[in-house]
């Protein structure tokens, strides 16, 4: 007795949605596995910056708010500040 074609329809369809889930499933691994790395990544960087920078002074063109006077022109002739 051969199956129904309803049966076969139905059947390919979860196939492929069963095959559709795993590629979704191998993708996600390894972008979860990307992310990890780059976390990692970012920790063993913060903790070299905080090794390497411990009692240095910011460089004279670290000064945020001088740049915002500059930015806003509160350095000019004339203006406040």
């Amino acid at each position: 007795m051969t199956e129904h074609p309803l049966l076969r329809m139905w059947r390919d369809r979860l196939e492929a949605e069963l095959a559709q889930e795993r590629a979704r499933a191998a993708r996600r691994a390894a972008r979860e596995a990307e992310h990890a790395n780059w976390e990692a990544a970012w920790r063993a960087y913060k903790s070299h910056l905080a090794e390497t920078r411990d009692g240095l002074p910011l460089p004279r063109w670290w000064d945020i708010l001088g740049w915002g006077r500059w930015l806003l022109r509160l350095h000019a002739p004339g203006r406040p500040g």
